[in-house]
């Protein structure tokens, strides 16, 4: 396991368990409490998914090659759909604007129902991420961000923007997607042997955007328990 590996997921851990801490001693609303739980989901799915580096490094789980647990594209396909819908619904259930809301509502049921079709009628589940997934997921993800920026320049809440726990929710799933979006579309077409310095790119840029995520997200938890506490 490489050491960004490692230290993404430590900054996962971290922002789950800040986010704990913060709903724990703070009335929040479901919104924010779903997202803390979303946080150990996804990473309990890093934890399951990185078994995969043992069984291919030790021949002690060599009875583990071929399952569905060494070949774990399954595993990340399927959370990548939870993710774009669990954000997208996210952002829907901070904005006010109806017509925004029934946009999102929409969109989300369509990506659902993509998805599962894709999944049905293609063999990629089982052997890679899906660009396809990705792009709409992307595309779906940025429009919930950008109406809640767009809710947000229209509100007085911009005035306190800095002390907005879903503003740097907003921020760090932004940066993430537009950062590692491109390297998982073009992933599929570049392998190490060919072109090896756009996979020591990616295996460099995807886990710093992680990173950076991950820690917005802390940041965010931080600053809004110390704007609790002035109150």
């Amino acid at each position: 396991m490489g050491i960004l590996k490692v230290l993404f997921m430590i900054a996962e851990l971290i922002a789950a368990i800040v986010g704990t801490f913060y709903i724990s001693k703070y009335r929040m609303s479901e919104n924010i409490r779903y997202f803390v739980f979303f946080l150990w989901f996804t990473f309990f799915v890093e934890i399951v998914g990185s078994f995969s580096i043992f069984i291919s490094k030790y021949n002690t789980f060599n009875y583990l090659k071929g399952t569905l647990i060494a070949d774990n594209s399954w595993l990340y396909n399927l959370h990548t759909v939870i993710s774009y819908l669990f954000y997208i619904n996210f952002f829907k259930w901070n904005i006010q604007n109806k017509s925004a809301t029934k946009v999102l509502n929409l969109i989300s049921v369509f990506f659902f129902i993509f998805s599962i079709c894709h999944f049905v009628f293609t063999d990629i589940f089982f052997k890679l991420h899906s660009p396809i997934i990705i792009i709409i997921g992307t595309t779906f993800l940025l429009y919930s961000v950008f109406s809640y920026f767009y809710q947000l320049l229209q509100s007085d809440e911009i005035l306190r923007i800095g002390k907005t726990l879903v503003f740097y929710i907003a921020i760090g799933t932004l940066v993430f997607h537009l950062c590692v979006t491109p390297f998982f579309i073009f992933l599929k077409f570049y392998k190490a042997s060919i072109n090896p310095e756009f996979v020591k790119i990616t295996k460099v840029v995807i886990p710093c955007a992680i990173i950076f995520m991950y820690t917005c997200y802390t940041i965010g938890f931080i600053v809004c328990s110390r704007k609790n506490k002035s109150y």
